[in-house]
């Protein structure tokens, strides 16, 4: 089965993560990243009352972040 052309974004299939495994991952505390989700700062979707991430997106926006703020290197 094929997306149709007017789909908002043609991922392939992921399994996604739960608030915790996401957490863990990223190593915050679930209640920061949930907020970090609810203020739209991370990507993450809402399925019910549940928030779910996909890993693959997750990298995307940590990548971001270190491109954004890289970090320097201070000589020895």
């Amino acid at each position: 089965m094929e997306l149709s052309s007017n789909s908002p974004v043609a991922l392939p299939f992921e399994a996604l993560l739960s608030l915790e495994q996401a957490a863990k991952l990223l190593i915050l505390h679930p209640d920061t990243l949930k907020k970090k989700a609810q203020r739209r700062e991370i990507p993450a979707l809402k399925i019910g009352k549940r928030w779910r991430f996909r890993a693959s997106l997750l990298d995307a926006w940590v990548r971001s972040k270190l491109i954004s703020h890289p970090t320097p290197i201070t000589p020895r």
